[in-house]
């Protein structure tokens, strides 16, 4: 197994140029926002609202069937989702979730119900579209809140344009990158994804303010405070990566590979959100933060080495007149002297 020093060595972004490290994030940035562009575009909503947020209807059927089978049943109806459950007792079943449904609609839903599966299932809950949509504000207005804060707090500690920018770049691409992938596997915005992007924007920045301390304020050569940053960041992401995984393998994998344990989709969509954003932010970070600050410090140490060689000439210069200045005194009072003694010999 190889050592976190032999992976820093094959993985070393330092031998890359500044251009390489922050084009290719960029551009996958810029690619997400095209495609929630186009997401918004296409259908009203950059991502696909869940029911939190539109409202609906859920229903609990208390039998054993295919998905199929029940979708062909109720294809009448706007049926979004079919998910399995079990309750403390042993009660288990097949929840489903329909979209938002007129009143009519929802009376015939509980005829077909009534007639499909008799009374093996609880009386339908709705979801208001009214509230879903306060639902929506609070959490966007949220995650806007937790992202100015952020921000701000990086401003105050850096108070440098360049490295706090860096920083906020860096959070908003994982945010924006993660959101984009969503719509890759269908997991839809509900209060739970909502939940994993605000802590991403946490486990986003941890990295980044870690590489910018050590490369700003840390001592050596600009390459080598790079790599120090890396080794302990990988170390840091790659552990929470792993814990990560450990909730999506429980609420996701474990469910296949052993029937009578229910699939969590809450904790299930919030390890995927979050699994993507983690992994996009090790690019993020060591590529287009790293990049961005190298250049920084770059142009910072070529501006100090330009002013020391515009000053050097002129101190030489000082420093030459002074002598020769002083040289012409020495020589002027040596020959006073030698008049002096000729006159005494006189």
């Amino acid at each position: 197994m190889l050592s976190m020093d032999e992976i820093i060595e094959k993985i070393d972004v330092t031998r890359y140029s500044v251009t390489k490290m922050v084009l290719v994030p960029i551009v996958i940035f810029l690619i997400a926002i095209s495609a929630l562009g186009y997401m918004h575009f296409s259908t009203g909503s950059p991502v696909k609202l869940g029911m939190d947020f539109t409202g609906g209807t859920v229903v609990k059927l208390k039998v054993v069937e295919s998905e199929d089978v029940i979708r062909e049943k109720l294809a009448q109806f706007p049926l979004e989702s079919v998910s399995k459950f079990e309750e403390e007792g042993g009660v288990s079943g097949v929840m489903l979730m329909f979209g938002p449904m007129s009143k009519e609609e929802k009376e015939r839903l509980n005829e077909t119900l009534h007639r499909e599966f008799g009374g093996a299932f609880e009386i339908p809950s709705d979801i208001s579209g009214v509230v879903g949509e306060r639902y929506l504000e609070q959490a966007v207005n949220a995650v806007l809140i937790a992202f100015l804060a952020m921000a701000f707090v990086v401003f105050i500690v850096f108070r440098t344009p360049v490295p706090s920018v860096a920083v906020i770049l860096s959070a908003l691409s994982d945010i924006v990158i993660a959101t984009a992938c969503m719509n890759l596997v269908s997991i839809e915005l509900s209060l739970g994804t909502v939940a994993a992007l605000l802590m991403l924007i946490g486990y986003s920045v941890d990295s980044d303010i870690l590489l910018t301390m050590k490369v700003i304020r840390g001592r050596g050569e600009l390459n080598d405070r790079v790599r120090s940053a890396m080794k302990t960041g990988l170390t840091m992401t790659s552990t929470t990566i792993g814990a990560v995984f450990a909730m999506f393998f429980v609420s996701t994998l474990l469910p296949l590979l052993w029937r009578g344990f229910p699939t969590i989709e809450m904790l299930r969509d919030i390890s995927v959100v979050l699994l993507f954003g983690l992994t996009v932010d090790l690019m993020n970070t060591w590529m287009m933060n790293a990049g961005i600050l190298r250049w920084y410090i770059m142009r910072i140490e070529t501006k100090k080495a330009a002013k020391y060689m515009a000053s050097a000439p002129a101190a030489t210069s000082s420093a030459l007149s002074g002598h020769t200045a002083g040289s012409t005194a020495q020589s002027a009072g040596r020959q006073k002297n030698v008049k002096r003694r000729k006159k005494r010999r006189r």
